[in-house]
């Protein structure tokens, strides 16, 4: 198998509900993302706050879930990021407070996607795209474009 090249287009930060629906869902865009991961046709990057805020929210919705979040945390094709607080702070410029660490940490891994649900960074899309060059997209439009 031939492995992608790898291009700021190839290299995708996933955001906690992205990770959330495919623990929660053997099916799906989700899933098929990361399964995209660990195939090498995606490089992902996660933070050490996505990697909280989705086994907290796991464990209040779905703890069945959980072990199989941790197994694939514990081989996660990812590299997590860790964003400074001014990398932080400019992000919160332009995105609400709670959504700037995830920001900063897509900016920091030099990412060309963010994938999420997540409706408030949907909605911020074009001025994230404008501010920080990253496409916000759910994984299914991510999926659709690698085709």
């Amino acid at each position: 198998m031939a492995f992608a090249r790898q291009t700021r287009k190839n290299k995708v930060f996933v955001d906690s509900s992205v990770l959330i629906s495919a623990a929660i869902s053997s099916k799906g865009s989700s899933r098929d993302l990361i399964i995209g991961g660990f195939r090498s046709e995606f490089k992902l990057y996660i933070s050490d706050l996505v990697i909280e805020e989705t086994r907290r929210n796991l464990l209040k919705k779905s703890p069945k879930s959980v072990p199989f979040f941790e197994i694939v945390r514990q081989i996660f094709p990812a590299r997590a990021i860790i964003p400074t607080k001014s990398e932080v702070l400019r992000a919160a410029k332009t995105v609400n407070l709670k959504d700037a660490p995830i920001i900063a940490a897509a900016v920091k891994a030099g990412v060309g996607h963010l994938v999420s649900f997540d409706r408030e960074l949907l909605n911020q899309r074009d001025e994230i795209k404008t501010n920080f060059g990253i496409l916000v997209a759910t994984p299914k439009k991510i999926l659709r474009q690698q085709k």
